[in-house]
This record gives structure tokens, sequence and C-alpha cells, in this order.
């Protein structure tokens, strides 16, 4: 029986650019999902179900980016790697693989080309397949000179499609942000423009409307592989070209939304949840997906009729994707973490595919990014938990750091360091003593968002190894106090749950 799949015309692995090219698909094909093509195949397996989710996604603006130097000026902002050139080793620049790395071995499946003409979208440095050029988001970084991230965003190659010789002169992107954030983001392009060819400007809010949509493949078997592995995630590695990845980019959006392709001017295929599909058969696909101000209702733009099954449409509040992301331990902008508040390795964004590049040149925030790759301490990071008692955070003061970070402490948890009540011998010469006020305990993490009862918690990791032991000793021992006058009234539990990145961090670090 084969897996079930939307199936794409399979690409066989290759290893050399010339016989890549060759093989590269330029239309997605649709098959009966459990078809083995012969006349025996398979009737007692349940059919596919495929659920279209939606919504509208607010508060977002768009930088607009573009000119000859564009990859080149990014590549020093954010925190991905854009540019393929091999950059001569330092101290803080980290190679993580045993193994030298040289210029040949890096580049060998990327052709050169010349990266300040044409509208070639996006330089991606890691794959099982190597290098790779995509036109496809990338979800990265923006930090501090301290290292400390001031937002995430999502890179765009902008239009992803376009006849329009004008827009495919030169390099062009969009910069996606929380408005909130916008103009100390436009501030800093230009601190760092100096003398760099680039053209940068604000989206009219009006121009461009923004979704988040989910489609998945129900009744899959969970140890099923996901057909989004093999039809856009492992083909998307292979593009080696601009050329390659404008033809297959084409190829997905001509079979998802026949028709209108016109209508989408970017798109971001989630790959933080590469690893969730790797576990789940049927876990969802989701996209960030940019269309022009006319489109009312982006399911209208869905080609219902390329799959040969059932399609149900279900539109949702946009609160259902931030359940989605707090159930796998990911944040969205500055609405979940405020500005230069974390490190981004404390954020997991090492566990992402190309989010934090740990070899390239130097970018804002570097020095302590790529010492922290090289040392390999770090005492914090984000896990998703599930609150208990939740309405009772309503009760809590606004804090006074005006992060929205709350404690979340342990029982029977350690106290800082000098915090026993030493009892002082009486004083001879009649003086009162110097005491000192027990200190409180120390926290074992903080809640830094939530979305009803799922949320995200940056805990110690010295905790790890008790809480997601198979014994799971110490799950259940968290808990965020409701105080009044000092007295705990009552407790909103924390249950950590376990993140997908788990294994690799205990081989990592245990």
């Amino acid at each position: 029986m084969l897996l079930p799949s939307i199936y794409l015309r399979r690409l066989p692995h290759i290893a050399v650019v010339q016989t890549l090219l060759k093989s590269t698909p330029t239309q997605l094909t649709i098959t009966s999902p459990y078809s083995t093509g012969s006349s025996n195949e398979t009737q007692n397996e349940p059919s596919p179900v495929g659920v279209f989710k939606y919504a509208q996604v607010p508060n977002k603006s768009y930088i607009q980016i573009r000119g000859p130097d564009t990859p080149k000026f990014l590549n020093g902002l954010v925190t991905s790697k854009l540019l393929p050139h091999f950059i001569k080793k330092n101290l803080t620049t980290i190679e993580t693989d045993k193994g030298k790395t040289t210029r040949e071995d890096s580049n060998m499946e990327v052709p050169e080309f010349d990266m300040t003409k044409g509208n070639w979208g996006l330089y991606q440095e890691n794959s099982s397949h190597g290098p790779y050029i995509s036109r496809f988001a990338q979800y990265t970084a923006l930090l501090n000179g301290k290292g400390k991230l001031i937002t995430d965003c999502i890179l765009y190659p902008y239009p992803i499609l376009s006849n329009d010789e004008n827009s495919m002169k030169y390099p062009s992107y969009l910069l996606e942000l929380n408005a909130s954030i916008n103009g100390r983001i436009m501030d800093a392009l230009e601190n760092h423009k100096l003398t760099s060819k680039i053209k940068f400007e604000n989206l009219s809010p009006k121009s461009v409307k923004t979704w988040d949509v989910s489609i998945q493949f129900q009744n899959i078997p969970q140890n099923a592989e996901n057909p989004w592995i093999d039809n856009i995630i492992t083909p998307t590695t292979m593009m080696k070209t601009p050329n390659d990845a404008i033809a297959f980019t084409h190829s997905v959006i001509s079979t998802l939304f026949k028709g209108n392709e016109e209508s989408i001017k970017a798109m971001y295929v989630e790959r933080r949840t590469d690893d969730i599909l790797q576990l789940d058969g049927s876990a969802p696909q989701l996209f960030r997906i940019i269309t022009s101000h006319t489109v009312e209702d982006i399911s209208k733009l869905f080609n219902t009729e390329a799959f040969p099954f059932q399609f149900s449409i279900e539109k949702v509040g946009i609160s259902s994707f931030r359940h989605f992301r707090m159930q796998n331990g990911f944040i969205e902008s500055t609405d979940d973490v405020s500005p230069e508040t974390m490190l981004p390795l404390e954020l997991n964004f090492d566990y992402l595919p190309n989010t934090v590049s740990a070899n390239k040149g130097c970018y804002v925030g570097q020095e302590l990014t790529a010492r922290t790759f090289s040392t390999g301490i770090l005492r914090k990071r984000l896990i998703p938990v599930k609150l208990t008692n939740v309405e009772a955070l309503k009760k809590l003061p606004v804090t006074e750091n005006g992060t929205g970070y709350i404690e979340v402490q342990m029982k029977g948890g350690s106290e800082s360091a000098g915090s026993e009540d030493k009892t002082m011998a009486p004083n001879p010469f009649g003086t009162t003593p110097n005491t000192k006020k027990p200190r409180r305990r120390r926290p074992a993490g903080s809640l830094i968002a939530h979305e009803g009862e799922d949320g995200v918690v940056m805990m110690r990791t010295e905790h790890f190894a008790s809480i997601f032991n198979p014994d799971g000793k110490d799950v259940g021992q968290f808990y965020i106090p409701i105080e009044r006058d000092g007295v705990e009234e009552e407790l909103v539990g924390v249950i950590p749950q376990r993140p997908y990145w788990l294994t690799q961090w205990k081989k990592d670090n245990l």
C-alpha cells in the first residue's frame, strides 16, 4: 500500500545540478490517495478528508526592500544566512559540524550567479540536500547589539511570481512585522543603509491582506509519512537555481489556487513544523499568505477540485492558529515576546530551519549568539505548557517591568542564595542587629504568553531531566501563585508538555 498523498511527481535524490535540472517538476499531479495503481487496491482504508482552515491576520505591516545590494544589506541585519559566499572563520564564527567546511563544499550544489540582478528569491543555507534557492519566505529574527531579540519576522521574496519586468529587475523582499514595531525597524534600516544601493518603504496596508491557512489530511495514520514532506518540503530543498525555484513555486500556487495565481503576492510555507510533520502523518501544513487587497475570502481562491477526496472549509478565529503555535512552543512577534528581553536560542531558534546561522559572517547581535553556539551554555529554553485554573490569571496585577511575563514557581523549589533566615546572637552593645529579610524563592521559569490553557514558559533547563524523564516526577510540581497581601489564595497549575526538539536537546546536553 502506498502512503496517502496528494502526490507530487517523485523527485530522485540527486547529487549533481545537471541531473536536478532535468528532474525539476513543472506541475503538480494529484492522484487518488491509497492508490497503488493496480486493480487490487486496498478497499478498507479510511478515505482521507481534507480540511482547509483559514483566518485573516490583523495588525501586520510590511516594509518593501529592493535594489542590487538588498541581499547583502539584509544579510548584515537578520540571523539567517542569505548569501552563499564563504566567510573566513574567526572567534565569533562557529561551525557546528565536526568536519571543516570549504568554499567548494558549501557552494557545490548552488551554481554561482549574479545576486545583485533579478528578483531571484532567497538563498537557504542548510537542508538534507544542501543549500538551495527558494521563493517561499523565511522565518528569521532581528537582534540588538547585545544579541537580544528585537522581533522575529518573516522575509518574503516579493512578488512571489510576476511577469512585470520592472518588479523582477532587482532583488526585492517584504519584511513582515507587527505594526507596533514598524517605526523602530524603519529607523534601524535607515541607520544601517549608508551607501547601500537599496530603497525601502512601507507597503500601504490597503494594498494587501494577510491570511493564516492550515491544510490537513485527516484519517492518515500517525505513523504514516506525512504527504506534505514529499510534496512540498523535500522538493523545495532541491531547487538549486532561480529558474528551478520559480518553476516549482508556480507549480504549487497553480495547483492550490488555480485560476487565481495573480492574487497571491507572497507565501510562507511554515517550516517550524518540519519535525512535527515527521512525527505525525496527519499533521497540518501551515501557510502565511499575502494576497491582493481585493481578496475578500481566501477560501474562494482554493482549488478543491485538485484533490480526489472531500474537502471541508472552515473559517476560524485568529486565536485558533495561536493555540496551535502555543501547543508546539512557538512564539510570534511582539504580541508574545517583548523586545530585548530574550535571546534567540532561548526561544529555540537554533532548532528551526535556517532561522539562525551558526557560521555566517558579521551581523547585528552576532557576537553573543556565536558565543552561545560555541559554549553550548544555555540555562533557559522555551517549552509548551498546559495551564489549569487559567481564569485566575486575570487576578494578577500588571507586571512592573512591562514585559507581561509571570513567574512560575516549583513546589518545594530552592530559594535564592543567601535566603536562609539566620538568627543573630544578642548584641552586647545594645544596638539592633542588621538582619536581612529572607529572599523569595528563585522561580523555575516565566510564563511568556498563553492563549487560554495553552501557553509557553521560559523554563530553567536544570529541570528538564526530571520533567521529561519517563517517571516525570516533577510534572505537576509547577504553579503560578495568586496572592493577596502576600498570602497565596489560589494556584494556576503549569504542566510542561514535551517539546518536539527534546530528543535532539538530550543528545546535545545529557
